[in-house]
Parts: C-alpha cells; structure tokens; sequence
C-alpha cells in the first residue's frame, strides 16, 4: 500500500512539472498513472482536470472535477475550476451557480469574483458583472486578470474608451503576459491556425525574450507550415541556448535531425531528454527509430518495446514497433502490433494504412486493399494509401490478364 502511494506521488510530481514545462499530454499521462496508483488522490484529479482544460478538452476536463467534487464538494479549486470549464462550454448560468457557490465560502476569492463577472456579462447582466469586477479591483487594483475582465465588460457596454484604457492598464499589469500568449499560440496551433499562432509566439517573445517553451513552439509550427529546416533549427537552438533541458525543443529537434537524415544528433537529443527522465516514452520510442536507421538494430528494438512496456496503449509508440519490425522484414510480428494499435485506435488512418503495406508483405494484396481503403474512408488524401491502393489495383488488374510473376512476386515489387 505505502508502495503504491509513493509511486502515485512521484508520478504526480512528474505531471506537474510536466505541465510546468508546458507538456500537457505527458502530464495528463503521468496523473493517469497516479491515479492508477492511488485512484482516490484529489491532487491527481485536480490538476489533470486542469491540464485537460489548458488542452482545450473542457468537457473531458469538467468531468474530472465533477468526480473530486463527489469525493470532495467543498474543494475551492475544484469549484472555481468547475466554473471555469463551464464557462468555456458556453454554460454560464450555471458557471454563475457554481462560483456563486465558491464566494460563499470564499468571498476573497479575486479569480472567482472575475469569472463571476465574465458568465454575468455573457447572459447579458453588465450591471452585475460590472459590479462583481469591481469587488475584485477594490481588493487588488493590479490584477491582471480583473483589469482584462473589466475591460471585456466595458466593451460590451459600448464603452470603447474606457475599455480600451483597462486593456492597457491590465497588459502594463501582466507579468505572465508571455506565457499566456504563448498559451493562445498553442490553442491556435492545435486547431490548425499556424501562422496566427506564428504571431503570437512572436508577441510573446516580445514580453519575454527568454520564454524557451515560445520559441520551441514557434519551431514546430514553422515546421509543420512547411518553412525552411535552418529556420526551424535555429528556433530550437535558441530555445536550448536558453533552457538546456527543454523537453520540446530537444524532443522536437531530435525529430526534425532523424527526418533529414541526422540520425546521430537525433539520438543525442533524445538521450538528453531520458537522461531528465529515463521513463519519457515518447524519447524512448524515437530513439528507437534514430537508432534503427543507425543499424543499431538490438538497441533500437529495445527502446521501442520499453515504450510500450510503460504505455501498452500509445499508438505511436506501437506504430514505432510495427515500423522497425516491418522493416526487418519480420511481418508476423508486425501484424501482432498494428492489430493492438488499431485496438487502442481503431481510426488511426497511420496504422491501418500500414496494415496494408505489411499484408501486402505477407502476399496478401486483396486483404491489403481493402485496409488502403479504410485508411482513406477516414483520411481520403492520404498519399500512402492513395499510392499503394493505385498500384495494387493496377497490379491485380495485370494479374488477371494473365501477366506477372505470381503472387509473392507481384507483392515484392511495391517494398
């Protein structure tokens, strides 16, 4: 028992620095696994609620909170959370219950007092928001968080000036004001908004030029829009030139070097990333793919399977096995992985697409085909399938007319 509560706590320690860092998947991870360890720990409960609500994931988020606060209703942070995550559902009157609730028991509460006034003047009711926005700016003028509040409410009124004349004040205010534009940038980026978010890493290194987790992720968004390698690196670099041990951008340039062809210096990034923590899955499995393409074929194995051993349902870390074994040729065994990753994702167009190609391994291109079409049926441009679906197809076609060099042969000609 004292065993199993030490293991959650160290896992619960691991998700809040992750989530210190930035790293709100890991962290949602790591609390899952405290949870697991100790499923009756508050702390666990609240602080994933809380990092599913940075994600954007309020419903899963409120769900969280909804079961601390069976075990727990009095719990303030649960409750000013709880509201939170309603509001962003678009919920508020019952966020205006919910925190109207928590001022009962904490009428100081200055977070709960601006939410209060936020859901207020959502339902229309600026008077009262006005009036909850100010309680709070009369127990401290200099929150940010309230100035911003007021400003909103103002707006909303038809008060552009002075609305506009709070906003400035509550920028001046706000010494986090780096992180939450980089916060916004993450959300954009999550929803596809690449150089919108680009813009917003930028704002945010205006306020802080040392901000390493904007520049990492300014790195990454300039990489998925397509920009040039060396912009990209140099964004990475500059980021570690700051913070040596940041996870994103040694996991993130560690990728970006195994792409181009820099295999070495991507297991180096990695090694650094396990070396903070020997149990980071996601290093763990991408220095297994760095170290295949080394010929460093035993200890590549041994780093992927590790992967999963931790997380026996992370797709990514399975599709890594189905990769390396595929590629040594050992499909069997490759089949055994891409059919748990499909159980634990059954719509992860990456793993069917790839059952495809290792049934046409095993001289099986009728079967092939069709996984190729549930792979597009799910993602209709994926290139992969589309290629392999074209050629087989043609292939068979051939076959029929009485061409080819039977069945084996026809499948080896496409690997």
């Amino acid at each position: 028992m004292l065993r199993r509560h030490a293991d959650g706590r160290r896992h619960l320690d691991e998700g809040l620095q992750a989530a210190h860092c930035g790293d709100l998947k890991r962290a949602v991870s790591r609390f899952d696994r405290a949870l697991s360890a100790d499923p009756g720990s508050t702390d666990a409960m609240l602080h994933k609620g809380s990092a599913l609500y940075r994600m954007g994931r309020y419903q899963e988020s409120l769900d969280c909170i909804d079961a601390l606060l069976s075990a727990d209703p009095g719990n303030a942070c649960a409750l000013l959370d709880r509201g939170l995550a309603l509001q962003k559902l678009g919920r508020d009157g019952e966020a205006v219950g919910c925190l109207e609730s928590l001022l009962s028991t904490d009428p100081g509460s200055l977070r709960a007092m601006s939410a209060m006034s936020r859901s207020l003047s959502a339902l229309g009711r600026h008077g009262e928001a006005l009036a909850a926005v100010e309680g709070a700016l009369a127990a401290d003028p200099g929150d940010a968080d309230a100035l911003y509040c007021k400003s909103l409410v103002l707006g909303r009124m038809g008060r552009g000036e002075e609305s506009v004349a709070f906003l400035d004040m509550a920028v001046a205010a706000d010494s986090g004001r780096s992180d939450r534009l980089y916060e916004e940038g993450a959300g954009l980026a999550r929803r596809g908004r690449h150089m919108e978010a680009v813009r917003l890493y930028d704002r945010a290194l205006e306020a802080d030029p040392k901000n390493a987790r904007a520049l990492a992720a300014k790195g990454w968004t300039l990489d998925f829009a397509g920009f040039p390698n060396r912009d990209v690196l140099a964004c990475y670099d500059a980021a570690l030139g700051i913070d040596p041990g940041c996870r994103e951008a040694l996991i993130n340039k560690g990728l970006l070097c195994d792409r181009i062809g820099m295999y070495g210096r991507a297991v180096d990034c990695f090694d650094r990333v396990l070396l903070a923590d020997p149990g980071d899955v996601r290093a763990l499995y991408s220095k297994g793919v760095a170290l295949f393409s080394l010929k460093r074929r035993d200890e590549a194995r041994l780093c992927c399977e590790c992967a999963v051993r931790l997380e026996p349902r992370n797709v990514k870390a399975l599709c890594s096995m189905v990769w390396l074994l595929e590629h040594s040729g050992m499909y069997e065994e490759a089949l055994s992985y891409c059919d748990r990753a499909l159980e634990a994702a059954p719509r992860y167009a990456y793993a069917l697409s790839y059952k495809g190609k290792i049934l046409l391994g095993l001289g099986r291109p009728d079967e092939a085909l069709a996984w190729y079409d549930a792979a597009l049926g799910i993602e209709p441009d994926n290139q992969t399938a589309l290629y392999y679906k074209c050629r087989i197809e043609a292939g068979l076609e051939k076959g029929r007319g009485g061409s080819g060099g039977g069945l084996r042969g026809f499948c080896k000609k496409f690997l």
